[in-house]
């Protein structure tokens, strides 16, 4: 395996961690991240409590006719129905609402590490436009050369006037595709100022070297994601059975009436319920369980896809990394045959045309490199953004 080439020296310098990478996002991006955890927090909690019934308070009044003896009467009650034993299904619903913390938890992670991903690729797109608009003006530049080579030729009876005609329209298509080019970075720019408050031109993001499988499948959101779904398949399937099976609750009330006795009195008691005919209860506990053999076998064609996925990474990296490889020994060609041609110049057998087209050639070649290097990193990033908490 090829290692990998790094960008360019000033890609060098990244960030303190990965932690501070949120910075990357706009404030109010950031915000509604925060929002989002405090709600996952709150409904989490309220999961966690659910079983907990309220205490109910009511107050009522009565006027009567006054030729009963009695013209009102008011009752004001407190009372209470808690169920504090279901058979394992308190303790069990407890570990659910932990488990679906856990994955609404991992579900705000990701999301923000997509957001993150998305600034840092669409700064990679605004980099990659550069080195291309640059290399295009290169190729302009050569044919503009070209252009005025062929107009000597056909003015001196050298050339027809077709090979002229088809030089001018070749110019013409590439000022055309570098106004196209130069939309199209504006549009990414555009891109990330609706994903990021920062000046694009002042940052550097992390650079992104080699994972190994191992790695990549210990920190795999995918495989964390099924693994949290296993357990709440497990304490779903365990709640469900414990419906079926006896609850001790303890019920308590307070009543004050007033009316021409006044009365007030407290009672407290206990009730033990079992469910006795549920036509679907065989099914609906059924249902539980094949879910949950449903999550297990998930995790392990999860682990053989995140597998050929990490070998597809690897792939399109080794591809790119020949074609560094190819503009690498390209650039060595052009320099050996700008060398030759600088001094064939200089004794005059050839012209300035000659030396400044090699020259702009090989300036494309080095910017395709780069442009090669960039897809690389942008191909790691995708590799990393299918880990947690890794960006």
């Amino acid at each position: 395996m090829h290692l990998i080439k790094l960008i360019s020296l000033s890609l060098l310098i990244s960030f303190l961690g990965a932690s501070d990478n949120n910075s990357l996002l706009s404030a109010l991006k950031q915000q509604k991240l925060e929002i989002d955890r405090k709600k996952i927090e709150l409904e989490s909690d309220n999961l966690k409590f659910n079983w907990i019934n309220q205490i109910i308070g009511s107050y009522s009044t009565t006027r009567f006719d006054e030729r009963r003896g009695a013209d009102s009467s008011s009752t004001l009650s407190i009372t209470l129905d808690q169920p504090i034993f279901k058979s394992g299904g308190i303790y069990f619903a407890i570990q659910y609402a932990g488990a679906n913390r856990e994955f609404l938890r991992l579900s705000a992670t990701l999301n923000e590490q997509n957001l993150i991903k998305d600034v840092i690729s669409t700064w990679l797109d605004i980099k990659k436009f550069d080195l291309r608009i640059e290399s295009q003006k290169f190729l302009l530049e050569n044919a503009k050369i070209d252009v005025m080579r062929k107009q000597e030729q056909y003015e001196s009876g050298f050339l027809d006037s077709s090979f002229l005609n088809q030089a001018v329209l070749s110019k013409n298509q590439l000022e055309k595709s570098l106004i196209d080019l130069e939309s199209l970075r504006y549009s990414a720019l555009m891109r990330f100022n609706s994903l990021s408050d920062l000046d694009y031109l002042k940052i550097t993001p992390p650079v992104f070297n080699m994972v190994d499988k191992d790695s990549f499948i210990e920190n795999s959101s995918t495989l964390r994601e099924q693994n949290i779904n296993i357990n709440r398949a497990k304490y779903l399937k365990r709640m469900t059975i414990s419906s079926y099976l006896p609850t001790v609750s303890i019920n308590a009330g307070y009543y004050d009436t007033k009316s021409s006795i006044d009365d007030a009195y407290s009672q407290i008691g206990l009730r033990v319920s079992i469910p006795l005919l549920d036509i679907n209860r065989g099914r609906t506990i059924e249902i539980r369980q094949l879910e949950y053999l449903k999550s297990k076998i998930t995790l392990q064609d999860s682990r053989l896809e995140e597998t050929n996925r990490y070998q597809d990474f690897m792939k399109k990296i080794e591809r790119l990394n020949k074609k560094v490889d190819i503009s690498i020994n390209s650039v060595k060609l052009y320099d050996s045959l700008l060398l030759s041609t600088q001094e064939l110049f200089e004794a005059g057998e050839k012209t300035i045309y000659d030396v400044q087209t090699l020259s702009n050639s090989k300036q494309t070649i080095i910017l395709e490199k780069q442009m090669y290097e960039i897809d690389i990193q942008n191909t790691l990033l995708e590799l990393y953004v299918k880990m947690y908490d890794k960006i």
